[in-house]
Formats: C-alpha cells, structure tokens, sequence
C-alpha cells in the first residue's frame, strides 16, 4: 500500500511518504488529531467571534434566523445570476486550469 501526501511551493514539488506500515498508521493519525483539533480551534474562534457579534442590534438574534437565511439565499442567487450574466455578456471570462 502506497501513500503519498504531494504538495507545490514555490515552484518546488515535495512529497510525504512513509517509509513503512507502522510509521503511516502514526502519520495518518497525527494528521486526524490535527485535524480535529484544528476544526476545534476554529469553532472555539467563531464563538469568540459570534459573542461579540451579539452585543450589536444588528446581528440576527434566534427569533431571526430564518430571515437571515432567506437574505443569504437572496444574495447567493443574486451573485450566481450575476456570474451567469457576466459570463454570457463577456464581462467575465471563465477560463478552466
């Protein structure tokens, strides 16, 4: 079983791979504690965040939510209707990698 972790910085290519089974076991693991413990990170930054966000008259308060998320579906639907007509108008150019 080959496993590779392949990466490009600054032009230079590298690669990560474990030399032997009990030493992939250890990486993928370490990698799944970072990984998790980094998705904790980030959620302990949002209530951080949402806390005091919550002190201005207005952020949507619980009795809002559901109109705060048909604005957001409003202003996705506005920005993708605006990527299509741009795109279509040639004011945009989509160009595939």
């Amino acid at each position: 079983m080959t496993s590779l972790i392949l990466s490009s910085t600054s032009s230079k290519s590298w690669d990560i791979s474990p030399a032997g089974n009990l030493s992939g076991i250890i990486l993928a693991g370490l990698f799944i504690y970072l990984f998790f413990r980094h998705f904790l990170f980030s959620l302990m930054f949002m209530d951080i965040i949402l806390g005091w966000l919550r002190k201005f008259s207005w952020f949507p308060t619980e009795g809002k939510r559901m109109k705060t998320f048909v604005h957001w579906i409003v202003a996705l639907g506005l920005f993708v209707g605006f990527l299509v007509l741009a795109g279509s108008v040639g004011w945009l150019q989509f160009v595939p990698q």
